[in-house]
């Protein structure tokens, strides 16, 4: 009799993947790394002044007044120039004042009361309330208070004479501000890489913007509106801080003076570009807005232009990259951009369709916010508004039978044209031009 038990086999072989957490912990290390190397690359230079600063003012203090180990001169002139980003004339000036006083405060309270316990608990309070009574800034009484602080605990070297640390803690400032104006380098660099921050977060919003418009999924072009509502701000403000270190540089550094004209032109490029940032906010909103009332219909034309935007920016970012600052190919982009921008080209969906009545309004306000982003871009890269507005294709609204939407400009029709557009704006959202209407 057979038995009706099934035939033995072997395991089956499983494949794990790997798991989430190892998956996590693999990217976090690995951009950890990435993003360590990169602000290594960006700070070597300050690094490298604030060591350079260290060591020379050690060794001239050494060599003037004769102390042993004038180690003062060193911390003072480390600190001053700094760890990390660069620092702007009046900070500097700031904390010298600041390690001065504190220096002289210390002086003044071992020579008069010693050093201890209760003596640095005094000192370390009594130059803390003077900072905050001289000068609001946090940077300046930290500097008060630890300088004392120093020089009330470290021990008096072998032949330190009564003020010997003041005389380091001159030493010091003055090295550190020589060697910051010395070698300060090209202060277009720090604009340049502000700059580029700044214009990649443009690129990725607008990549995102047009994978929403080609698949009709608005909840990517939601998750970008979010995104640059909380970073936006962010690359402004470094922006803003790079124009201001850069135009000191390019005003009190030998090595900049010849880059001033460049250093203003992208000192000029933030102004464009900062509106073409906050437009950028309006147009993501507009674009949700568009795809929910179009039920998510693809629009590839849409993504086409908003693709060029990206290509134009790029040009924009390489050209502050460049040593000489060229905005020809930028513009030739924008101009491209321009050619997209009118209702007719952008408003119709993969199947050729025109929005109905409950689309035509936002998909004509995008096309509007899309117009003054390249006006942002171009006044970016130096033109008037009037040489802006010349890119853009007419919005001069022309009848041709039962049809009526914009038309190529005509000698006509530009003399016909309104100033600002203003009634031809109207005549766009108003139901006369809405596809759907019935005589």
């Amino acid at each position: 009799m057979k038995s009706s038990r099934p035939p033995a086999t072997g395991p089956v072989p499983t494949v794990t993947a790997p798991l989430p957490v190892l998956e996590r912990v693999r990217t976090t290390v690995r951009d950890w790394f990435t993003q360590g190397l990169s602000r290594g690359r960006g700070d070597a230079l300050t690094v490298g002044r604030a060591a350079i600063a260290a060591a020379l003012a050690y060794l001239i203090s050494g060599f003037i007044w004769s102390h042993e180990h004038p180690f003062f001169s060193s911390i003072v002139a480390f600190i001053i120039i700094g760890f990390g980003i660069e620092k702007k004339m009046r900070k500097i000036v700031e904390m010298s004042c600041g390690v001065m006083l504190g220096v002289l405060l210390g002086e003044l309270a071992r020579a008069t009361i010693g050093s201890g316990t209760w003596q640095i608990l005094v000192v370390v309070f009594c130059a803390g309330m003077l900072a905050r009574f001289i000068d609001s800034s946090n940077l300046f009484g930290f500097q008060v208070a630890i300088q004392s602080l120093l020089v009330m605990i470290m021990p008096v070297t072998p032949g330190m004479t009564p003020g010997g640390r003041a005389l380091d803690a001159v030493t010091g400032v003055v090295v550190a501000i020589i060697i910051h104006l010395l070698l300060s380098g090209d202060p277009r660099r720090l604009q340049s890489r502000a700059a580029n921050s700044f214009y990649r977060e443009l690129e990725d919003t607008l990549v995102s913007l047009a994978l929403s418009a080609r698949s009709g999924d608005r909840g990517v072009a939601q998750a970008a509106l979010k995104n640059l509502r909380e970073v936006s701000q962010k690359f402004t403000d470094e922006w803003e801080l790079a124009n201001d270190v850069a135009n000191e540089m390019a005003t009190f550094s030998p090595s900049g003076l010849r880059h001033a004209d460049d250093v203003n032109r992208l000192e000029h490029l933030l102004v464009g570009s900062d509106r073409a940032m906050r437009n950028m906010r309006v147009i993501a909103r507009r674009e949700v807005e568009f795809l929910e009332a179009v039920n998510g219909d693809a629009h590839s034309r849409l993504a086409d232009a908003l693709l060029a935007a990206r290509d134009a920016i790029q040009e924009l970012s390489a050209a502050v990259s460049h040593e000489e600052v060229d905005f020809t190919e930028a513009r030739r982009k924008l101009r491209l951009f321009s050619s997209y921008l009118s209702p007719e080209m952008l408003l119709r969906n993969d199947e050729g369709m025109r929005p109905g009545r409950a689309g035509h309004f936002e998909g004509v306000t995008l096309t509007i916010q899309l117009r003054s982003l390249a006006i942002d871009l171009l006044q970016a890269t130096g033109l008037s508004a009037s040489d802006a507005k010349q890119f853009l294709p007419s919005l001069v609204i022309a009848a041709d039978g039962d049809a009526i939407g914009p038309r190529p400009m005509t000698t006509e029709m530009r003399a016909l044209e309104p100033p600002a557009t203003t009634e031809a704006l109207e005549l766009l959202i108003t139901d006369r031009s809405d596809p759907d209407r019935r005589p």
